[in-house]
């Protein structure tokens, strides 16, 4: 499992973590490290949808390479609304070159998802939902098909292992670029204990 951190955390440059971009943060992609695999774009729907912000974040990062993937725009804790949401969008972000990402948002089950057009899952939603058995089975589906799964709002050591034991991919939280200096170095420590686990297999 990799963390990834907001764009505009100074701190992500100086530990092993991934990027996740957000529209409201308006970087410049030349001042980002943009590790190929290491980062990805969000769409910043959890704290307000804004399309211009969105598709110019596209506008400026369209041509860098590596990225894992684009979160299509959602409705949180709303899959009806997500669903209804994604044709558009998923075939937007694909036709400027980026992999789209489903959001997975409450309600959604594993038959209510078009998986031949998904690039990779975002695990959204509640904190009930994300952590229930809707999600767990969301994740495995997506994990049978090779799909990379990215889980927000990862916020405690608890839940880091709990996704890892789900196979989840990735993670971000707020508190990793709110307070970079004091969360991001317990993160890396927690996702080299992970990987040393399944490396042994335990």
């Amino acid at each position: 499992m990799i963390l990834f951190v907001s764009g505009a955390t100074k701190t992500a440059k100086r530990f092993p973590v991934g990027e996740l971009i957000v529209p409201s943060a308006g970087n410049d992609p030349s001042s980002l490290k943009l590790v190929p695999g290491q980062w990805a774009m969000d769409n910043g729907a959890y704290t307000g949808f804004d399309a211009t912000s969105f598709v110019r974040m596209l506008e400026r990062f369209y041509g860098r390479l590596g990225c894992r993937f684009v979160a299509a725009p959602d409705a949180v804790a709303d899959a009806h609304q997500t669903l209804t949401q994604w044709p558009f969008w998923s075939t937007l972000i694909r036709g400027v070159g980026f992999v789209p990402a489903l959001v997975g948002q409450d309600g959604m089950t594993v038959g209510d998802i078009p998986w031949r057009e998904v690039g990779a899952l975002f695990i959204g939603g509640s904190t009930e939902w994300k952590l229930g058995p809707q999600a767990e089975s969301l994740i495995a589906y997506a994990k049978t098909r090779g799909l990379w799964v990215h889980m927000g709002r990862v916020n405690s050591m608890q839940r880091i292992w709990e996704g890892a034991r789900k196979g989840v991919d990735s993670w971000d939280g707020t508190k990793y670029s709110r307070w970079s200096e004091k969360w991001i170095p317990e993160a890396v420590e927690t996702s080299a204990a992970v990987h040393a686990q399944q490396r042994l297999g335990v």
